[in-house]
């Protein structure tokens, strides 16, 4: 039997990063795992995660949570450098190659 840690290694995703998809999409970690890595599959699944993280900062700051706005920082940071580039499918358009 898989466990939470093993899809979580299968995923490409941090720990932290598991948090956020659960969060935002309001959703169990186990479903969360299957849903970050079935979109980081697509082209427009890096923005996608990184549009999580930065959702939930603005939350944080919104809120008044500082020291989660701070942790979210850093998690936006390591989130852009792991997960750059991809198509951002709100934009409407493909960018020209």
């Amino acid at each position: 039997m898989l466990t939470l840690q093993d899809c979580l290694a299968l995923s490409e995703l941090t720990p932290e990063e598991l948090m956020i998809i659960a969060k935002h999409e309001h959703l169990p970690d186990i479903v969360a795992v299957e849903k970050g890595y079935a979109f980081l599959q697509k082209e427009w699944g890096n923005p996608a995660l990184r549009q999580m993280v930065m959702d939930e900062l603005t939350d944080a700051m919104q809120h008044g949570q500082r020291e989660a706005a701070l942790k979210l920082i850093e998690i936006l940071r390591d989130c852009c450098e792991k997960h750059p580039g991809g198509f951002d499918r709100r934009a409407g358009q493909r960018p020209h190659a």
